[in-house]
């Protein structure tokens, strides 16, 4: 992106005018969204003079992430939201934001997917490979102080959402914000160490990825047991590497008896095209939607397969 330095300025420059700044990230939340949210908030309260309170608005994190977070997150008050500024971090689509009071032309977003809404002010688009990747370079760009648990927040986000570096929008960028964050004393295999599954949580990804399927352009497995949220990008990103097929999808039961798709490609498959077919979106490499019953799967996979 051109003049990124630019917009990381008046990004800061907006933000600091506030006294109460309310972080928003999204449903179904990952490592990005939370990791992010943590660390801009580090970044906000160690340099921004005028804010007195910033918060983070949200629920549902993973559990192997939770360690992360040092007060219990949930919604904001009304008092507390209506006072103060909202960022969107890790999402550009209304309707994936958890906390649905927000009005995106009131906001500013801070994001790395495909540009949606009209925002107050935004800093996205579909240029890299996790939006931890953007606060890092806007710490480093702007000189800001950090801490350790801003440092946690970053890599932890750009290891979670590129699947430990794996997936797309990787460029030497991301290695360079990796640097950046150990020469500011990230302990990697600390975190890693810290971000471990259970047995538990394991073993289900092991029963689902071992009934796997493969049909034409894709390997596909099912789970009628319910996948949490806890587990549904590390269950994906496991089944990625046991596929060498240019398409996998995961498709998981959740607890509303609705089923959660996750879907990836390799290289030339434009993914984000079967799962705005189906109601959903994303990345042209990694995307995700929702099927109401597994009736719906042949379609899919029909879809899938018309190329």
């Amino acid at each position: 992106m051109n003049n990124l330095a630019k917009k990381f300025e008046e990004f800061w420059k907006i933000l600091s005018q506030y006294e109460y700044i309310t972080l928003c990230t999204h449903v179904e939340p990952d490592g990005d969204t939370l990791g992010s949210a943590i660390a801009l908030q580090n970044l906000i309260k160690l340099n921004s003079k005028k804010c007195k309170e910033v918060k983070i608005s949200g629920g549902d994190y993973p559990r192997n992430l939770s360690f992360i977070i040092d007060e219990p997150i949930s919604l904001v008050s009304d008092e507390y939201f209506a006072k103060s500024l909202k960022i969107v971090v890790d999402t550009s689509t209304k309707s994936r934001i958890f906390d649905k009071r927000v009005v995106p032309q009131e906001s500013l977003k801070l994001d790395h997917h495909p540009c949606e809404e009209k925002w107050l002010y935004e800093i996205g688009g579909d240029y890299w490979p996790a939006a931890g990747q953007v606060v890092a370079n806007l710490a480093k760009t702007l000189k800001l102080k950090i801490n350790q648990k801003a440092i946690d927040g970053m890599a932890m986000a750009i290891i979670t959402d590129t699947s430990n570096f794996t997936e797309r929008n990787i460029s030497a960028e991301t290695f360079e914000m990796m640097v950046y964050l150990m020469e500011n004393k990230l302990n990697y295999a600390e975190l890693i160490k810290n971000m471990q599954l259970n047995t538990d949580e394991i073993n289900q990804i092991f029963e689902v990825c071992q009934n796997r399927k493969t049909e034409g352009l894709v390997t596909y497995a099912i789970s009628e047991k319910v996948v949490t949220n806890d587990i549904v990008r590390p269950l994906i990103a496991n089944f990625v590497s046991l596929s060498n097929s240019e398409v996998t999808l995961a498709v998981m039961k959740q607890v509303s008896g609705i089923y959660r798709c996750s879907i990836r490609s390799r290289s030339y498959y434009d993914v984000s095209e079967v799962a705005r077919k189906f109601g959903g979106g994303g990345h042209k490499n990694s995307s995700g939607f929702k099927i109401s019953s597994l009736d719906e799967l042949l379609e899919v996979i029909k879809f899938i397969n018309r190329k």
